[in-house]
């Protein structure tokens, strides 16, 4: 009786079958925290390229009509094509030597007088890893971020 469980213990033991699989189960995990991941930064770098199309399309629209703020910013919002986007923007002016100054007056000496119009887009991000932080064992933490913005500055000819 005890040489057959030995003999069936070690035939056990010997068995090679069914490693593949139990080695797949232990990676799989991992493999799909991965491949989530990877997704869900794809989807963060569309947005991402979205709101700046979006904030460019607006600051385009600056330059020919700086005065008209509202417009500038349903511009750009309607250039991302996404919902929920917020957007802003600011006029400010400059002199050439790099002082700032109001855009009503004018700048001594003889210098030019530079306006700008920064415009700002921003919508609200949702990961798909709902993780609220991740900490590396004294290396730091990162957080998946809560919302994606895209800003650019133009100068207004």
């Amino acid at each position: 009786m005890f040489s057959s469980f030995r003999d069936g213990s070690r035939r056990l033991v010997l068995d090679r079958r069914g490693n593949i699989l139990l080695e797949f189960a232990l990676i799989l995990p991992v493999v799909f925290i991965l491949l989530v991941g990877m997704l869900d930064l794809g989807r963060f770098g569309i947005q991402k390229s979205a709101m700046l199309q979006g904030a460019r399309a607006g600051g385009q629209y600056a330059i020919v009509a700086p005065d008209q703020s509202a417009s500038i910013n349903t511009t750009a919002q309607n250039a991302t094509g996404l919902t929920g986007v917020t957007a802003t923007n600011s006029v400010f002016c400059e002199c050439v030597s790099g002082t700032a100054v109001a855009c009503t007056t004018t700048c001594g000496s003889g210098e030019t007088l530079k306006t700008y119009v920064t415009v700002t887009t921003t919508k609200a991000f949702s990961s798909v890893l709902s993780v609220a932080t991740l900490s590396f064992a004294g290396m730091g933490s990162w957080s998946p971020p809560t919302s994606v913005t895209a800003s650019v500055t133009l100068i207004v000819p």
